[in-house]
């Protein structure tokens, strides 16, 4: 099992150099991989509720943590200059946000330069007031995830790119540089909703499940095999993969909580579970140094085993 860590890109302790300082204590701790998350506004005034939020009664949440927030592609092709080896994930990159042209060209650019780094988990986002202050519709985001998706992988094909879809159309055009890794980097669909389980089964290199227990992932790992087969997919080639939060400490019977020896068997029950990758979310911290601390135990704890 690979282990990537999220780092924080957003809120107060979101800094070039304690993003930087992170992410060579990630490199140092013998880690795969350093993530950031994406938004680019903060509605001010928002209903919606965060679709994986676990409390009993989830209500509309503070919008005021993602209002410092560092773009996600170029915050990691800062990273890329301070942490050479290590890949370079965003967990989730909301595909609909942006023009798919644009997307294909930052990441095959980051791609280049990185010397073929770059991991995407897309998602079709949650957030309609953000989707509003952007002009983009909010319904039907599935499907305008899908057809830019399209749109970027025809550009990174090479050669001559068109498309024709409901919500985008692309006249015959050539671009560069390429991705260096072939035919794209790895794009794992976000989400734990069926609709995204069977996106990941159609489109994706792999699925990016948010937050959920051992118990909860053998299930929804059986039907993105199964889709995967109708789909005429091998379902072997495809990523499972796991954002969670990783808290080391005292007894605690949330998966990926707890001392270190219970944390590594949580880790072999969501292996059973078909998982291949966990990007570990980091408890708050205080400081920069608090967070160097969260990250170094909890690297320790997934990564000694």
């Amino acid at each position: 099992m690979r282990i990537g860590i999220a780092l924080p890109n957003y809120g107060p302790l979101a800094s070039p150099e304690t993003l930087g300082r992170l992410a060579e204590r990630a490199c140092a701790c013998g880690v795969d991989s350093v993530w950031v998350s994406d938004h680019l506004v903060a509605p001010v005034g928002v209903a919606s509720v965060y679709p994986y939020d676990r409390r009993p009664h989830p209500t509309p949440g503070d919008m005021g943590v993602i209002e410092h927030f560092y773009e996600p592609l170029i915050t990691l092709a800062y990273l890329a200059g301070r942490v050479p080896t290590l890949r370079l994930g965003v967990s989730a990159y909301v595909m609909p946000y942006r023009n798919p042209v644009v997307t294909a060209k930052q990441i095959a650019s980051l791609d280049a330069l990185s010397g073929g780094r770059v991991m995407l988990a897309v998602g079709v986002g949650w957030l309609r007031e953000e989707f509003e202050a952007l002009g983009v519709p909010f319904e039907d985001r599935g499907r305008r995830t899908e057809e830019y998706l399209a749109v970027a992988k025809a550009l990174w094909a090479g050669g001559e790119a068109r498309f024709a879809g409901r919500t985008y159309r692309l006249p015959p055009v050539r671009t560069g540089p390429l991705p260096v890794q072939r035919p794209h980097p790895p794009l794992w669909i976000a989400g734990n909703s069926p609709r995204a389980v069977r996106r990941a089964a159609r489109l994706g290199d792999g699925w990016h499940a948010i937050d959920l227990g051992p118990e909860e992932l053998a299930p929804a790992v059986a039907r993105l095999r199964a889709e995967a087969v109708a789909a005429g997919r091998d379902p072997d080639t495809l990523t499972v993969s796991l954002r969670k939060g990783v808290l080391p400490g005292g007894a605690d019977p949330r998966p990926l909580y707890g001392d270190p020896d219970k944390i590594r068997r949580d880790l072999e029950a969501y292996a059973h579970a078909g998982v291949g990758y966990v990007v570990a979310s980091l408890r708050r911290a205080a400081s920069a140094e608090d967070a160097e601390r969260a990250l170094e135990a909890a690297a320790s704890a997934l990564t000694d085993r």
